[in-house]
């Protein structure tokens, strides 16, 4: 089921900066953090000084924010991008003050200081809006939804996502419209608005599979395992969630590794074949530990304690098909 899990792991971006977890380094209190296509926040070469000066670039500085950010330094990175947004403010240069303060809002979100972050988000796609750049002011509202939904917010957070997805859909940006929609997918999850939400899951999952995004087609996938778990359908379930491990694996994503594996677990605990879950709580749980997610690790053993103390319930006496053939997680 979902509610073990952080309701989105993906925000849209250029794909070679992440700003949430890197695999084994970063707590994943919020994983797995992407700006989109065309962002203003992409890789450049590595900008030493301002030019004639002893004084760090404001790009320099974010660069440096942003290696922080991906190994949990949060504190050292609110402190780099603070000192670029006044570089850039000094210079009058909007659209590194955009990005870094769009910057500083994801690392308020990683650090669950939601309030200072949508307030930095809030200005980020001001500034956007009045100069223009559409993919900045869709990332900015992409990651407001982010912070709407931590807060319990649902339609301030169907607002903005929907928003970002019409930006991203007008400009073509199909790895946005594939994270809108699976985080509209989300939010119809969590209304209980169950058929909405397979369609924005079929979606994104389509969408992630048209511009080979293997782990976005697998969290897609997940998603749509946990919504068939969620209705009780065990054997559709089963079957999305040994697809999404399967890409998961082969990209190397260790933390889609733990989260699926455990959903694995879940779906046989809540069918009482505990022998079948206990294993899999095991090998979700270490994944866990080797990304720094303490409190999902205990989840795992916790119910892994259980399992091997009840063993199978009297339900077991009925068949799910596949359930011998569950993917074992390497280490």
């Amino acid at each position: 089921v979902m509610t073990n899990k952080v309701p989105f792991p993906e925000l849209n971006s250029e794909g070679a900066i992440v700003l949430k977890v890197v695999d084994g380094q970063v707590p994943a209190a919020r994983e797995d953090t992407q700006l989109s296509q065309g962002s203003p926040m992409d890789v450049r070469p590595w900008p030493r000084k301002t030019p004639g000066s002893s004084v760090p670039s404001a790009e320099l500085l974010r660069q440096m924010g942003r290696l922080h950010t991906s190994q949990a330094r949060f504190i050292e990175a609110v402190t780099l991008f603070k000192q670029a947004l006044s570089i850039a403010t000094s210079t009058g240069d909007p659209g590194t003050i955009a990005a870094a303060l769009m910057e500083l809002g994801m690392v308020y979100q990683n650090m669950s200081k939601d309030a200072e972050a949508e307030q930095y988000l809030i200005r980020a796609q001001d500034i956007y809006t009045r100069i223009g750049n559409e993919i900045g002011q869709a990332n900015a509202l992409q990651l407001m939804g982010n912070t709407y939904y931590y807060q319990s917010k649902l339609t301030e957070a169907e607002r903005s996502y929907t928003q970002a997805r019409n930006i991203f859909a007008r400009h073509g940006n199909v790895e946005g419209q594939a994270i809108t929609s699976r985080a509209l997918g989300n939010i119809s999850y969590e209304r209980s608005r169950y058929l909405e939400a397979e369609g924005f899951y079929n979606e994104a999952t389509d969408l992630c599979a048209r511009i080979g995004d293997d782990r976005g087609h697998a969290t897609s996938l997940m998603r749509l395992g946990e919504l068939f778990s969620t209705q009780s359908q065990y054997v559709r379930a089963e079957q999305l969630f040994n697809r999404a491990l399967e890409k998961y694996s082969r990209v190397g994503y260790n933390l889609g590794r733990a989260n699926v594996t455990s959903d694995l677990a879940d779906l046989y605990r809540v069918q009482g074949l505990n022998t079948q879950a206990a294993p899999l709580y095991a090998e979700a749980g270490i994944l866990y530990t080797q990304v720094g997610d303490s409190v999902r690790a205990n989840y795992c053993s916790n119910y892994l304690d259980v399992m091997l103390k009840e063993g199978d319930a009297l339900i077991t006496s009925f068949s799910v098909p596949g359930k011998d053939d569950v993917p074992s997680v390497t280490h």
